[in-house]
């Protein structure tokens, strides 16, 4: 979605940083929360079952850079709420279409919260359905 059709668009600037890590050396896609105290909120929301997670893809248009690729995620519980629009590279995207999963961490690169089968809207879901979009191309 450009950002000159949206409606606020400060709801879209960054608030959040993502980086790769390798574990393994596989690709791991992390959003840094520098925030120290939601540490704690994170292990409240380990087993709730009324957890809800989104991640919205969407474009923004700048006058020098040109498109940019963003996102939104939002960790929703009946007692908790986390919200992060991050506009990450390449590589963090390609990892989070093929490992379907984001783990918040730290400024010393510690896990805070695990996020596993993220449920996306724009943004290709799957390895399957990346693998079906790349044979429509071709």
């Amino acid at each position: 979605m450009p950002l000159d059709k949206m409606p606020n668009s400060d709801e879209f600037i960054p608030t959040h940083k993502s980086t790769i890590l390798h574990t393994k050396g596989e690709p791991v896609a992390c959003i840094v929360d520098h925030d120290s105290q939601n540490e704690s909120r994170y292990n409240s929301i380990l087993n709730d079952s009324s957890i809800q997670v989104s991640l919205i893809g969407f474009l923004n248009k700048h006058e020098d850079l040109g498109l940019l690729m963003g996102f939104k995620l939002k960790i929703k519980t009946d007692t908790e709420f986390f919200e992060y629009t991050v506009y990450p590279d390449s590589e963090f995207i390609d990892t989070v279409i093929f490992n379907e999963s984001i783990f918040i961490i730290n400024e010393k690169l510690e896990n805070l919260y695990f996020l596993k089968k993220i449920i996306t809207d724009q943004f290709v879901k799957t390895k399957t359905e990346f693998d079906k979009f790349q044979k429509m191309i071709n």
